[in-house]
């Protein structure tokens, strides 16, 4: 049996690593970073989907770069809260720590959440914020 190999490491490096922070603030921890997934293909659905919509929201960069996320917004499409909700997400950066998407794609996100809000419209009011 091999023997236990150890690192020194500081009080605080430990609280740091057992609380998910980097030790070091500022400096990026690689091994914290989401690893890139195998690419998921455009589905059949999705392009029947896109071939749906007007050509002036359709999101044909957005198919071509990130097929998952066009997948996923097929999926929600019809789940008017859900989809949404994740239209949101994708437009705001709520963590403050994302790059962003390019600008083509950020317009044909936004083109497509108004043609969303345009089909399923909803009374909006405070108490549609509480769940």
């Amino acid at each position: 049996m091999k023997p236990f190999e150890f690192e020194k490491v500081s009080v605080e490096e430990a609280r740091c690593a057992l609380e998910g922070e980097p030790a070091n603030p500022g400096v990026s921890d690689l091994t914290n970073k989401r690893t890139r997934t195998v690419e998921e293909p455009l589905l059949n659905v999705t392009r029947t989907w896109l071939a749906s919509l007007p050509q002036d929201v359709r999101p044909v960069e957005l198919a071509r770069q990130f097929p998952r996320i066009a997948n996923t917004l097929r999926h929600l499409w019809k789940q008017v809260a859900r989809c949404e909700a994740y239209l949101d997400d994708l437009l705001v950066d709520r963590r403050g720590t994302r790059k962003g998407f390019p600008s083509k794609i950020s317009e044909e996100l936004e083109a497509l959440r108004e043609y969303h809000a345009l089909l399923y419209p909803r009374d909006r009011t405070a108490w549609d914020q509480v769940e």
